[in-house]
């Protein structure tokens, strides 16, 4: 079935301009999120291409977000992983929320894959991800085939019930469109996390990530479980400005 949605979208969409997709839910999603340090120029040259320009949370500096999810039940998707590589980026619209854009958003089926890309505008590519807890401790490892792209470590905590919205830019057929998750979840956040761990390999992604990378430090933590919500059809939104 969606293999036949992915021809009917984009031959009605390539034809008459009309998106004809619809929100989706999300069921039983785990989620563990690192943040670190980053150069705010060398961001900002990297999404100037979109259009899309970092927020500079101090003087020098924006923060890359690297978060690994297992989403184990998503409407008509079925079951997947992803790790987003994530930015904090300024806002185009009136919205009251924090928004991000993805650098790079590897996912392990081409069901996740294609709608990611061609509705709400996502780079999304298919990659090899494994989310594996051991005892109180979970590693995520990203690569692709047989070249490791990175992994990270942390803690396993649960946290308290929480109503929280994750909205992101996308890039879809020269135009930037928002698309809004409104979610629910056991969250835990934590400051510095002594045993939070980032490992870069030798892979052309490792090697952009560790360029943008001001210190490999963890500085936070934030862990989702037992999470659920509805992703919203996305909506277009004018770009108010020019990077430079």
């Amino acid at each position: 079935m969606n293999s036949i949605l992915k021809v009917i979208w984009n031959l009605v969409f390539n034809l008459t301009g009309l998106d004809i997709s619809f929100g989706a839910n999300y069921k039983d999603w785990t989620f563990y999120l690192i943040e670190l340090r980053a150069d705010y120029q060398r961001v900002k040259e990297m999404l100037a291409e979109r259009q899309i320009v970092p927020r500079e949370v101090v003087p020098g500096e924006t923060r890359i977000q690297i978060v690994g999810c297992d989403m184990r039940d998503v409407q008509i998707i079925g079951s997947y992983q992803e790790v987003s590589i994530q930015v904090p980026v300024e806002l185009m619209d009136e919205g009251p929320n924090e928004i991000y854009a993805h650098l790079y958003l590897p996912v392990t089926t081409e069901a996740a894959r294609w709608p990611g890309v061609d509705i709400t505008g996502f780079p999304k590519f298919i990659a090899l991800i494994d989310i594996e807890k051991k005892e109180s401790q979970i590693d995520c490892r990203l690569g692709n085939k047989d070249e490791p792209i990175l992994e990270f470590r942390m803690d396993d905590f649960v946290g308290e019930e929480q109503k929280f919205i994750w909205e992101y830019y996308g890039n879809r057929k020269e135009r930037i469109i928002k698309t809004t998750f409104e979610l629910k979840g056991m969250v835990y956040e934590e400051e510095a996390n002594p045993n939070a761990i980032l490992l870069l390999g030798k892979h052309p992604i490792s090697k952009t990530i560790r360029n943008l990378l001001l210190s490999d430090k963890v500085l936070r933590t934030v862990i989702g479980h037992n999470v659920s919500g509805f992703l919203r059809k996305p909506v277009c939104v004018e770009y108010k400005g020019k990077a430079s």
